[in-house]
């Protein structure tokens, strides 16, 4: 019997010895990682041009937000409202291209949109953004949701273009 005692304790004082390795070195601090560029583009420009998706179509979600234009016309009024950038009305004489989608998940219930930031010479995609739509039970409370969800879009994109430092403290976790 006093064998299987000695034995608990030396497992026992063996166990804890061991489980505190990973919390000593989980307590030390994390290397940070660098951050990275933002496209020139996105930092200098002035000018933008907002793209009308053929995603923001969807009656589900239209009926909620002013019609198959909504959500084309709330994100319009929401970049202009930001005072960041001048609207122009031809892709040639804006410095960005601002697309929005509505973006379905496979998820039951949940949906979003997607921003997507185009160069106008190239057309290469410059950067994304997404931005949920928090679920609603009554239509006052979804356009108000779908309303809020465009606004955060377009303070994200404000937020990304000022500066590297003020897209890593407004994007930071």
């Amino acid at each position: 019997m006093r064998v299987h005692f000695v034995h608990a304790i030396l497992a026992s004082a063996l166990f804890a010895s061991l489980s505190t390795i990973p919390v000593a070195q989980a307590q030390q601090p994390a290397t940070e990682l660098p951050v990275a560029p933002l496209p020139s583009q996105i930092l200098s420009a002035k000018k933008v041009f907002v793209v009308s998706a053929m995603g923001d179509r969807d009656p589900r979600i239209a009926k909620y937000i002013g019609g198959p234009d909504g959500i084309y016309n709330q994100f319009y009024a929401d970049v202009n409202g930001s005072g960041r950038f001048e609207l122009v009305s031809a892709p040639a004489d804006a410095d960005l291209v601002l697309q929005v989608t509505l973006g379905l998940s496979p998820v039951i219930g949940y949906a979003g949109f997607k921003l997507s930031i185009l160069d106008p010479k190239t057309n290469i995609l410059l950067w994304t953004i997404s931005e949920p739509i928090d679920p609603a039970i009554l239509a006052k409370n979804a356009r108000k949701n779908i309303a809020e969800s465009l606004s955060r879009l377009a303070n994200d994109v404000k937020g990304l273009s000022l500066s590297p430092s003020t897209a890593a403290l407004r994007f930071a976790p």
